[in-house]
């Protein structure tokens, strides 16, 4: 199975290091999107040919693709829509675990204690 990716993952190999080559700036992380982004092989074979760059592939990065398309059309059919941004990296909301918790028999259940 790996000799029928591995002409598009040495294509792909090159197109990443060209795009790193290109850049002015230090990467540090590739993340890997669309359907074929989410091929372990490809993850692999781009973590062991970068070096020290991370390769992330992010969860639901397969519908990337498709939800910056929807962007792009919904943006035509309302350029009030275009505008996408990021307005904060501090999470909002998070599930936290509450340790020690002091036994009350009124509602804890008693095969609990």
């Amino acid at each position: 199975m790996n000799r029928i990716f591995e002409p598009i993952i040495v294509k792909i190999i090159e197109l990443v290091k060209g795009q790193i080559k290109s850049s002015e700036k230090e990467i540090r992380a590739i993340l890997l999107v669309g359907g074929f982004g989410q091929n372990s092989y490809l993850k692999e074979r781009l973590r062991s040919s970068l070096g020290g760059i991370e390769v992330l592939q992010p969860p639901n990065a397969w519908t990337a693709i498709v939800r910056g398309a929807v962007m792009v059309g919904l943006s035509h059919a309302n350029p009030k829509l275009a505008a996408v941004g990021v307005v904060s990296r501090a999470a909002r909301k998070h599930y936290g675990l509450e340790l020690n918790v002091e036994y009350v028999s009124d509602s804890h259940d008693d095969s609990k204690k």
